[in-house]
């Protein structure tokens, strides 16, 4: 049953609640059928209540000229990068392969478009690579999206770095479509990219069990619950979501049997997720007692897909990690657990090196689009992550210490991506 519920939670969340972007009505309506789900079931309920960016496009054409026409090309403009002047800019276009010193550096780039050969879904436009461009002049940028990619991905740069000089205007483009380009050697690109920002308010859900032994401790199981641009964010991340309301509902169910747990678990839908893991990055400074007594984080990122091949990702000492896979092992499941960082709102909770993973079900090439919909998800999608995630939570509630802390290498690289984005909560506390 608890399959079925979950795939009935997801389809609510993606056609009733449609695009969910975070500062929109379409969040609140999701986080009320949360919260009415919780307080039916017994469940203790908070909110969470902090302001958002909302990028709003105004206008977004994308032009090329090809034997003296022009071309208007499939793109999305990055949100949150720098708007073109009224009525746009025609600018030069040069290929820079993945945008490394030694292309930019012989390809004339000055007061020019480039176009960067890399995944913006998987890398997206970051303040590095920003910096970079501003070394050499660049105008503009348009990155390609993956080939097995659907449609062109809606992406996000980073909103309180949006004014500085080095961000500029930036766009995407389908990976066969700049294949085109680069063969049909087009030197012109006419850009004309229009944003209006504001300042929201959203809301993160919670369910809250507490703990019997070590009440002031917690274990965080979440996932967001807002959508990108464009996009009704089923498998992204609305089958999360599904997740954890069933799981606050199985422990609930426990708890009201008298098998509580040791420590308090906050099951948590975030919002603002897409355009800067805000949700979660406001909860913790607003909560800092929280933030400094969670135990574990178990986060859901893309799950209950029709095909699945999952992993989890996160950081932890080599002694939970090994525990982990003692735990994958124990169910038979050959999911890698590999310590590596990932920009989801786990990222928030490394910053004191708290232990975490993100559960993923592998690259979902409809991410992000208009084809993230019922059709990528099934009811039997939802067995091996509830498995899995039971498995994890009751050793994480009932393990007498949790150790903090990660290896040299991993902490290094948390703190590096973090910085490469601007998210995350490194610096801050």
């Amino acid at each position: 049953m608890m399959n079925e519920r979950a795939y009935e939670h997801t389809k609510y969340f993606v056609e009733e609640c449609g695009i969910r972007v975070a500062g929109t009505e379409s969040v609140i309506k999701g986080s009320d059928y949360i919260l009415d789900y919780y307080k039916k079931n017994g469940i203790k309920t908070e909110t969470h209540e902090f302001d958002v960016p909302v990028c709003e496009i105004l206008k977004s054409q994308l032009k090329v000229r090809e034997k003296g026409d022009w071309v208007s090309l499939n793109h999305t403009p990055a949100l949150f990068s720098r708007s073109t002047k009224p009525g746009g800019v025609t600018l030069p276009l040069v290929y820079v392969e993945d945008g490394s010193v030694a292309n930019l550096r012989s390809g004339d780039v000055k007061g020019k478009a480039v176009l960067i050969c890399r995944d913006a879904y998987m890398v997206y436009p970051d303040i590095k690579m920003y910096k970079r461009l501003k070394e050499f002049d660049v105008a503009a940028v348009i990155y390609t999206s993956g080939e097995g990619h659907w449609d062109v991905p809606y992406v996000y740069a980073n909103f309180e770095t949006m004014d500085e000089d080095y961000t500029i205007p930036t766009a995407v483009i389908h990976s066969s479509t700049a294949k085109e380009i680069v063969l049909n050697n087009v030197s012109e690109v006419f850009l004309d990219i229009q944003f209006n920002v504001s300042l929201k308010k959203s809301r993160n859900t919670l369910g809250i069990i507490e703990g019997s032994k070590y009440p002031e401790q917690s274990v965080v199981v979440c996932a967001h619950l807002d959508s990108t641009v464009g996009s009704t964010g089923a498998v992204d991340d609305a089958t999360g979501v599904a997740v954890v309301m069933e799981l606050a509902r199985y422990y609930q169910e426990l708890a009201n049997k008298g098998i509580q747990p040791d420590r308090t678990i906050r099951f948590i839908a975030w919002s603002g997720h897409e355009c800067g893991i805000h949700g979660s990055k406001f909860y913790l400074l607003d909560h800092p007692h929280i933030f400094d007594n969670i135990s574990f984080v178990l986060n859901f990122d893309g799950i209950g897909s029709v095909l699945s091949n999952y992993s989890a990702v996160g950081g932890c000492t080599p002694k939970i990690e090994a525990k982990l896979n003692e735990i994958t092992r124990s169910l038979d499941l050959d999911w890698p657990i590999v310590m590596e960082p990932a920009v989801v709102d786990a990222l928030n909770f490394a910053a004191k090196e708290i232990a975490h993973i993100t559960l993923f079900a592998g690259v979902g090439c409809g991410c992000h689009t208009k084809y993230d919909t019922m059709d990528l998800v099934s009811a039997a999608g939802f067995n091996s992550p509830f498995i899995f995630s039971k498995a994890v939570i009751d050793w994480a509630v009932g393990e007498d210490k949790i150790e903090h802390g990660f290896p040299p290498e991993l902490a290094e690289a948390l703190k590096e991506t973090s910085k490469m984005y601007g998210w995350g909560l490194f610096g801050l506390v």
